[in-house]
């Protein structure tokens, strides 16, 4: 999203966001910011937690000779 420029001669990101930036650049650096963590978000939440790497079987005791 784009940011626009409000009546009262502030900034803001998206049309529903608030007029809160002073400047141009301050809004487009936001944006940037946003777009950052939502990129990381993406790529976190991808990351099925069950597909780390398979775990190795346990070593089964020696068996001791039984007793006859």
């Amino acid at each position: 999203m784009p940011c626009y420029k409000c009546s009262n001669g502030k900034y803001k990101y998206g049309l529903k966001g608030n007029c809160q930036f002073d400047t141009l650049e301050k809004c487009q650096e936001a944006e940037r910011a946003i777009h950052a963590r939502e990129n990381i978000k993406e790529t976190t939440m991808a990351k099925n937690p069950y597909d780390k790497e398979p775990m190795k079987p346990e070593k089964k005791p020696a068996k001791k000779p039984g007793k006859m």
